[in-house]
């Protein structure tokens, strides 16, 4: 039951970033939780994904985060594999937005629309700066049900941070081999990419390079359209040097880090779409696993936004049980 006077909607959410003819998702049944300053927007037919992050102090509060096809924007989602006859053989791929049309828009030469189940949010309450939901997502490929469960909770702090914590629960039979995007953010505009060199956490006198225009950072960006394969160093950012704006988010320090952008995705001079996520690979799931990610999201300038993201507590994936939950 939806409990519309916890709901908070707040006037004057900030512009999109995607032209006129690009179709924005579903609308009617967006939740926005902002601290004022920061601002968070989530759609509840396409699972409770967000669909716009936004900073009212920065580039006049611009939302970079697509917004054209379910599987394309700031979410979770995992591949799930078995072996069989000792081949790894794909068996679902359940995003937190789900879909059915295999990213249609994109592909198709004119961008037309194809019919999209969304994942059910069972249910969801959310106040000024708080947003809880749970989801039962559906297969990406097939829009069929699955036998997970992801529960979120996103808090903005009065800092202007926004502190994501999903909880992952596996109520499958079978034991599987997880690919899992954790997160994965696509970006509308998107020319650059920024990432660490080494990483801001560790010694304690390492933070006083925070302070140091030297911070060893580097911008990732080019006529022909990097793409890149990392070891994650503890934040990854997607960049809009035009309007000189960033998203920057947590990443589990160690894991493999991709970014770069999809090519095919460009319509009438628009750039292509832009990627960066973090994943777990080859992780093996068994029946009644219950895990959790945890990450920090804030939007910046591309000066600032190191120092700030920094300074967030380090993105974590752990497994918290491997048995059903009561």
């Amino acid at each position: 039951m939806l409990i519309a006077c916890m709901v908070w909607v707040f006037a004057g959410i900030p512009a999109e970033a995607y032209g006129s003819h690009f179709r924005p998702g579903p609308k009617g049944k967006d939740v926005t939780i902002s601290n004022g300053g920061l601002s968070i927007k989530f759609n509840i037919p396409w699972g409770g994904v967000v669909v716009s992050v936004s900073n009212r102090h920065v580039a006049h509060g611009l939302n970079i985060v697509d917004t054209h096809d379910p599987g394309r924007e700031l979410q979770v989602d995992q591949f799930l594999f078995l072996m069989i006859n000792g081949h790894r053989s794909l068996m679902l791929n359940p995003t937190q937005a789900g879909s059915f049309g295999h990213q249609a828009f994109y592909l198709h030469p004119h961008g037309v629309i194809h019919p999209e189940i969304g994942s059910k949010v069972v249910r969801w309450n959310a106040s000024r700066t708080h947003f809880h939901a749970v989801i039962d997502p559906v297969d990406y490929d097939t829009g069929h049900p699955t036998k997970w469960v992801y529960v979120e909770d996103v808090r903005i702090s009065a800092k202007g941070v926004a502190h994501f914590h999903f909880t992952f629960y596996n109520h499958g039979m079978q034991t599987y081999l997880l690919d899992s995007e954790v997160p994965t953010l696509y970006s509308d505009w998107t020319d650059a990419f920024l990432y660490p060199l080494v990483s801001p956490y560790g010694r304690a006198g390492r933070s006083l390079l925070l302070q140091d225009a030297k911070w060893p950072v580097r911008m990732v960006r080019g006529s022909r359209w990097p793409e890149g394969h990392l070891t994650s160093k503890g934040w990854i950012a997607n960049i809009d040097t035009r309007n000189n704006i960033g998203i920057f988010y947590t990443t589990p320090v160690g894991r493999p880090e991709t970014y770069g952008v999809f090519a095919r995705a460009a319509f009438r001079g628009r750039n292509p779409l832009g990627k960066s996520n973090v994943t777990v690979r080859k992780a093996i799931s068994y029946p009644g696993e219950i895990y959790l990610i945890d990450f920090s999201v804030l939007v910046s300038t591309p000066q600032n936004g190191p120092a700030l993201i920094s300074k967030q507590p380090q993105a974590v994936l752990k497994v918290i049980r491997n048995q059903p939950p009561e």
